[in-house]
């Protein structure tokens, strides 16, 4: 199916909420990270300042409904994907991947060298999901600053060090 998508709107801030919420049921099935099931999200003051600030997208179906979206933001000749997430009932359906395509074709056509994320090295929808896609896992010592202050974040707010990994994808 061929989703939408658009900038997200400040009116679709609620959905985007509602989205986050429904995304983290993921993790629900693994034991160590089933603490992100009931993990508090983005307030409504953060979307707020990401859709006024970055690159926000949000991805639609035919009934008008707001399935996922990304946040994306400027890091230098970088394209870094803030936040990312499809309602869980619709997860693998290919929104994800059209997300993906769309800021990935934005990055190429404002002239952005790479892309960038980070994400779980373990967990079967994040790090393969990007690697099939053609992003590549960065190593410690790769890592730009920026890079390393988002980890450093990531820990802060209860995920261990081990399981998050930066990963790239080159431009042409």
């Amino acid at each position: 199916m061929i989703y939408s998508i658009r900038p997200a709107l400040v009116s679709d801030i609620a959905k985007l909420i509602q989205i986050e919420q429904s995304a983290n049921q993921a993790f629900a099935q693994i034991p160590t990270l089933k603490w992100l099931a009931k993990s508090t999200v983005m307030s409504n003051d953060e979307h707020l300042k990401l859709i006024q600030n970055h690159y926000s997208f949000v991805a639609m179906n035919e009934h008008d409904q707001a399935l996922g979206f990304l946040y994306a933001e400027k890091q230098g000749n970088d394209l870094y994907i803030i936040e990312f997430d499809v309602r869980y009932e619709y997860q693998q359906q290919g929104i994800g991947r059209q997300l993906m395509a769309h800021i990935i074709n934005f990055a190429q056509l404002n002239h952005f060298q790479t892309v960038t994320l980070t994400t779980f090295k373990d967990v079967a929808w994040n790090k393969p999901f990007y690697e099939n896609l053609g992003f590549e896992v960065l190593y410690q010592q790769d890592l730009k600053p920026y890079l390393k202050q988002k980890i450093e974040y990531e820990v802060t707010q209860g995920f261990e060090r081990e399981s998050r990994c930066a990963m790239q994808l080159r431009l042409e």
